[in-house]
């Protein structure tokens, strides 16, 4: 091992398992080929990928060839699965564009919000194509416009266009109405009903080369006691009568990705009254207020910091956002956004936020998702929890470009710009409703 690797070695996450990875990989020759002809600067941010992940080296050492995908303008390809006929070379897609996705995001040249689109996208995309892998034979009679005739809608993070590293997909299935079909109504949902059970098992199919999405449907009418798939009128009048706050909260980030999506389209429309209430009443308050006292609990659980969830972490930002989302929406119809951060801009925008403060919290919610992805970049694993070892927390801050002249220096470095950041969130969640109703 020369002297270059021995310096770059010594720059990495984690040294030790930087070298054992950078030897075992380096006797393909496909792979010590292409690293011989990367500059530096390239080698640098290869030996810091496969020193933070392990389960994108362990892909390498899989598929060698991959290390082709490396280097000067790596970009997302959305073109490819249109030529993908199975589940099993869409998996292998899905691994090559998070390869290089975490490639951007190491780099650090490109805007977060960027990274977090990417990931989105990749999401949909395979989504989309393994919707019509599994569509293939279907045919629905009566039903001839559509290649399906039901819709998905993508919630939570998928919703935002904002998904994690290894977040579940949240879906929602909504098939047409009975007048729009022909035949037995029941038989027509029972076959809806086991198409999307075919779509869920292909999506979760675990194999070691991974899996597509877990795949997440507590959030339809009734959770996981519900049916999996209503028609439009069916899941409108099931919301006309919820009292439920937080499935209000749910469909502030719901974003039609595949099937009929003029189906898809139209319930959204219906929705809106249910969403975005033109007056709030003292009941509505009420609930509101409920959910933070729900989530005040949350933040102060014993245990590691968590990101998402813990005091100053992501949530506190999320739904300080979405309360003045739901409040302000109808007045200022901007604010109808899926994404979080296109949110805030509407809000400072609209006058409703301080231009400063505004900033403060986007640069606080970019850092926070980039530090949640640093956890799951590591296993893949959906992990918000920062670890309380200090050689894994040396790991995760020295990723993020901390010092790296002692693990106690770059800890210390990392926990002092992280406690400003929480400071930032924990101040959105304070004072965007009083905790006693």
């Amino acid at each position: 091992m020369t002297v270059k690797y021995d310096v770059l070695l010594r720059r990495s996450p984690d040294p030790e398992a930087a070298a054992l990875r950078l030897e075992r990989l380096l006797a393909d020759d496909i792979i010590s080929h292409h690293v011989k002809g990367m500059s530096e600067k390239i080698v640098s941010h290869f030996i810091h990928l496969i020193s933070i992940s392990n389960f994108l080296y362990h892909f390498l050492c899989r598929h060698p060839e991959s290390i082709l995908l490396l280097g000067e303008g790596a970009s997302i390809d959305l073109s490819e699965p249109d030529r993908l006929s199975d589940i099993v070379n869409l998996r292998l897609y899905k691994y090559r564009e998070l390869l290089k996705i975490t490639w951007l995001d190491l780099i650090g040249e490109t805007s977060y919000q960027v990274i977090l689109n990417r990931l989105s996208v990749l999401a949909e995309t395979v989504i989309h194509r393994a919707l019509e892998i599994v569509s293939r034979h279907k045919k629905y009679a009566g039903y001839d416009n559509h290649p399906v005739p039901f819709c998905v809608f993508a919630m939570g993070k998928l919703g935002a266009i904002e998904l994690n590293y290894s977040s579940d997909v949240d879906l929602i299935f909504v098939c047409a109405d009975e007048d729009d079909i022909e035949g037995d109504v029941h038989a027509f949902h029972q076959r809806v009903a086991s198409h999307i059970k075919k779509l869920t098992s292909v999506m979760e199919q675990a194999t070691e080369d991974g899996f597509l999405y877990r795949v997440d449907l507590k959030l339809r009418p009734w959770g996981r006691s519900g049916p999996l798939v209503l028609s439009v009128d069916e899941t409108e009048h099931y919301y006309e009568a919820s009292t439920e706050a937080w499935e209000r909260f749910a469909w502030l980030r719901a974003r039609v990705i595949g099937g009929d999506k003029l189906l898809g389209n139209d319930l959204l429309e219906r929705l809106q009254p249910f969403i975005f209430h033109r007056t709030l009443s003292s009941d509505d308050l009420h609930k509101f207020i409920q959910i933070k006292n729900k989530m005040a609990k949350q933040r102060h659980k014993a245990g590691s910091w968590n990101v998402k969830l813990g005091e100053g972490g992501i949530r506190d930002i999320e739904f300080f956002i979405q309360i003045l989302q739901i409040v302000n929406a109808y007045n200022y119809s901007g604010l109808k956004t899926t994404n979080t951060l296109s949110a805030l801009q509407e809000l400072i925008k609209s006058g409703l936020l301080d231009q400063k403060d505004g900033h403060n919290i986007h640069n606080c919610y970019l850092y926070l998702r980039r530090l949640e992805n640093r956890l799951q970049m590591i296993d893949e694993k959906q992990t918000h929890k920062l670890p309380v070892d200090p050689k894994q927390r040396s790991k995760i801050a020295r990723s993020l470009n901390f010092s790296i002249n002692g693990n106690n220096q770059s800890i210390d470095m990392f926990e002092n710009q992280l406690n400003l950041h929480r400071e930032i969130a924990k101040s959105c969640f304070e004072r965007i409703l009083p905790r006693e109703y």
